[in-house]
Parts: structure tokens; sequence; C-alpha cells
């Protein structure tokens, strides 16, 4: 399902480096991310990897209301601390993309698998 992130400011809090495969997310889905605040007030990005393990993190610099895409289940990631005044919200989803997306996959130890429902266009 569709997450909404509010990261408030000022604070040290920080959205830990990470690939989404350590949370269950398998790689044939792909991340959305979409920025609901202005990154000129925050100054706070979402920063990934260009490919897996490359280690060369960058922001992925979406401005308010712009989507942006990345592979997340193996591209490690993270948000630094917002420092300012303002509070940061976005919203992320992920899309299962055919022939890649296995709906019968299930990673072992994990809890909680989301519901997953099928759209078709």
């Amino acid at each position: 399902p569709p997450t909404l992130r509010i990261q408030p400011g000022p604070s040290t809090r920080s959205v830990a480096l990470h690939c989404d495969a350590t949370y269950g997310h398998q790689d044939g889905e792909l991340n959305f991310w979409l920025p609901l605040t202005d990154l000129a007030l925050t100054k706070t990005d979402l920063w990934c990897e260009s490919q897996p393990g490359q280690g060369d993190y960058a922001p992925l610099g979406a401005q308010m209301g712009e989507f942006v895409s990345f592979h997340g289940s193996s591209c490690r990631h993270y948000a630094p601390a917002n420092e300012s005044k303002y509070t940061r919200v976005s919203l992320d989803f992920r899309v299962g993309a055919e022939p890649y997306f296995d709906a019968n996959w299930k990673m072992c130890g994990t809890k909680f698998d989301h519901t997953r429902k099928m759209v078709v266009l």
C-alpha cells in the first residue's frame, strides 16, 4: 500500500541506509517516491545509489509533486535528518513489474506480507 512519510524538523533522526529486500520486498518491484513538501524548505532529499552495490549515493532531486522511480529492493537508499524548521512529507509505493514480479513470492522470516492487488490497465 502507499505509505505517507512524515519527518518533522528540526530533528537529528534519519532513515538509515537500507535496501527494501531487507524488509521482504522482491526484485520484481519498482519504487515510486513523491515529495509533498518543497525541497527548498526542508533541504532533505531521498538519497540512492545508481546501481546495486555501487555506493555512489546522490539525491534523487524530485521537486514537490514530481514522481521519481528507483529499484529500492536492490539499490540502497536513505533520508538524512531534517534539520530545517519545516516538516518533510512524502508518499511512496511499489509497483510489480511484469514479467519480473512473482505474485507467489515470499521471503522467509518476514512476519507481515502486504496485501497485493493486481491492477490491469
